[in-house]
């Protein structure tokens, strides 16, 4: 099974990456190419740029190919393309587990000042009104809860 795995740090810094030593890292554009020659790759800060649709396709190639990647960043809204979520603090490992259980810890995450992504706060408004009952991680999902 492949990993897919997001990082986000409160302080950004390269030294979280020697806990991933067995990594391959990417910091600047690359082709198809350049990612199959390596079974795990971290993509640092290096898919911000890039369209939401593009990311999935990209991890859905990984995947395709077995290939493990971690993709390190600030982008609150990436988080939701991987199943497992880590934050760091400077070096220290503070939360990590599956990206939602991480996510519902919204108190926390916002005391060290990390946003939630849009998808998770409207769910978290809609649950205090009463309207649906889980957190939903894409539209479809969320719509599909409103209009049932």
């Amino acid at each position: 099974m492949t990993s897919d795995i997001t990082i986000m740090s409160t302080n950004l810094n390269k030294n979280i990456l020697k806990n991933y030593s067995d990594y391959h890292v990417i910091t600047e554009e690359f082709t198809e190419d350049d990612l199959l020659k390596y079974p795990k790759v971290i993509f640092y800060e290096v898919l911000d740029k890039k369209r939401e649709e593009e990311i999935k396709e990209l991890f859905s190639l990984l995947k395709e190919h077995h290939i493990d990647y971690i993709n390190v960043t600030n982008n609150h809204e990436q988080v939701l393309l991987t199943d497992y979520l880590i934050i760091y603090d400077k070096e220290k490992v503070l939360i990590e587990g599956s990206t939602l259980e991480v996510l519902k810890q919204e108190k926390l995450l916002k005391r060290l000042g990390i946003a939630l992504p849009f998808m998770v706060e409207l769910s978290l408004l809609l649950q205090d009104y009463g309207l649906i009952k889980d957190i939903y991680l894409d539209y479809n999902s969320l719509e599909n809860a409103l209009w049932n």
